[in-house]
């Protein structure tokens, strides 16, 4: 069986994997060529950090978590919204969520019960440190933030860290990945030496949100985060138990380019369609919830949202559990996607997108809801299932770690059972991800990757969407709609975003 003693996930959010080369990120490109490397890696839809990070401590997909990204609507009581923003969020919708906001068993949990110990470092917003270590607070694991110090835990060793990294009560004004990491090697591992560590770095989905892909001010983001994964290398090389030790190096999404805005509230209003009665969330996969069941009016949607020219694959509740079709003809289940929770949309809409290029190469464009949305134009984004979106990265090397090549599909949410593996943890039944043993010292090939397209059409309108199955494990590598002409992809030079580095 492969072993370690200790596992650390270095976490950068947001990042490509096509965009990781020798020139951008020399460290990390490094350990793709000699370590264990899934070259075909996935995230969960909705492609949101929050929920994918729930997705990867929690072993399983949105459907099994509840955790549906990192904003949505629940019926418990008119016009609800959980959010994940700051840890408030988390506890206001764990005491009014049925069955608590994650509803599912993370690795905090399952660690505690095996006598082991968790210990997460972020460096961005509170709600990542907050979903990586949910659970961990109350079973003494630590977590700390380096720009939200005041939400770390426990309090003695969070005001030695304060004190030791001279982090200042109100946090560090910029994001820092190298002191995320420091913080860690210096301080967490000589006082608790944990055997599973998270450590997230925000840099560089930020940067790609506000000066988009392939900008000066991104790869510098990509640069730092290379340059902090170098340090942790480097303190691992010279830890006595190295060769005890394993590193993931993972991304919870990618991201595309904003091409244009979609004004859904306008569209539908100029349609006449009412929405009374009808909550909707915006951003890259408008979902809506409906107050009580009425196909008509679920139609009347589908119907307006077919005649705009951005919306693109639809996904509706199926009339009988198991269709592979929604129940409004031409849509696709929901249950499809991984996130038919009992909390989920009655229709999710997949927005339009192409490969054609943003102003600095990079493919990836993408239309995306105006509402609630602050990204300017030619901004990455994220959280649909356009595969730019839905591609993600998963390298490592260590202890239990082979060097290979896996060119089948892996998922997040296929973390945290082969952690657990690699400590010696057997992994809850809601741990649905399976465990990567294609990259592991004692494990084979995997099962063949079986490939599909399903497709639902009518009147001249398809959803389609691609999913690849590995060992019953199934993978979501993109949505879409066809029919209709489309231009070849070219490059959008118009799509740079002009602001300061």
């Amino acid at each position: 069986m492969s072993s370690a003693r200790h596992v650390i996930v270095l976490g950068i959010d947001g990042l490509r994997p096509d965009m990781v080369s020798e020139k951008a990120m020399p460290t990390l490109a490094a350990l793709q060529a000699r370590g264990a490397h899934s070259l075909e890696h996935r995230t969960v839809f909705p492609s949101e950090t929050r929920g994918a990070l729930t997705a990867l401590v929690c072993g399983a997909r949105p459907e099994t978590t509840g955790v549906l990204g990192n904003e949505f609507h629940t019926r418990d009581r008119k016009g609800a919204v959980t959010r994940t923003q700051t840890i408030h969020d988390w506890h206001e919708a764990e005491a009014r969520l049925p069955g608590g906001i994650v509803t599912a068993t993370g690795l905090a949990e399952v660690l505690r019960k095996a006598g082991k110990r968790l210990a997460v470092v972020t460096s961005g917003g509170q709600g990542s440190m907050t979903a990586l270590s949910w659970g961990g607070r109350a079973h003494g694991d630590v977590a700390f933030n380096v720009m939200h110090p005041a939400i770390g835990h426990p309090h003695d060793l969070a005001a030695a860290i304060e004190q030791a990294h001279g982090v200042p009560p109100a946090g560090l004004e910029k994001e820092d990945v190298a002191a995320a990491v420091d913080v860690f090697t210096r301080t967490i591992w000589p006082a608790r030496r944990p055997e599973a560590a998270i450590l997230w770095l925000t840099a560089v989905d930020g940067a790609s949100h506000r000066h988009g892909l392939g900008a000066p001010a991104m790869l510098a983001s990509m640069a730092a985060c290379d340059a902090a994964l170098a340090r942790l290398l480097e303190w691992r090389s010279a830890l006595p138990e190295r060769d005890d030790v394993a590193i993931l190096v993972t991304s919870d999404h990618g991201h595309a380019s904003i091409g244009a805005f979609a004004d859904v509230d306008g569209a539908l209003a100029r349609a006449g369609v009412p929405l009374t009665g009808v909550t909707c969330s915006g951003a890259r996969a408008p979902a809506f919830w409906l107050e009580r069941p009425d196909d008509r009016r679920l139609a009347a949607l589908v119907e307006a949202l077919r005649a705009t020219s951005w919306a693109g694959a639809l996904f509706t509740r199926p009339a009988v559990p198991g269709d592979i079709e929604g129940r409004i003809a031409g849509t696709l289940s929901t249950a499809l996607t991984g996130a038919a929770h009992p909390r989920s949309a009655d229709l999710v809409v997949q927005l339009d997108g192409s490969e054609d290029a943003n102003g600095h190469g990079w493919p990836g464009v993408v239309f995306c809801a105006a509402g609630n949305y602050d990204t300017p134009l030619g901004g990455g984004v994220h959280g649909g299932m356009h595969p730019r979106e839905l591609r993600a990265l998963l390298v490592g090397e260590g202890a239990g770690l082979r060097p290979t090549q896996a060119a089948s599909r892996t998922g997040i949410q296929d973390v945290a059972p082969t952690l657990l593996h690699l400590l010696g943890v057997a992994p809850p039944a809601t741990m649905t991800g399976r465990i990567l043993h294609e990259l592991l010292d004692d494990g084979g090939p995997p099962a063949a990757p079986r490939t599909e397209t399903l497709q639902a059409t009518t009147a001249g309108w398809a959803t389609t969407l691609t999913l690849t199955t590995v060992a019953g494990a199934v993978y979501v590598d993109g949505a879409d709609r066809a029919g209709g002409d489309r231009p070849p992809a070219r490059r959008r030079d118009d799509l740079v975003v002009a602001t300061a580095a």
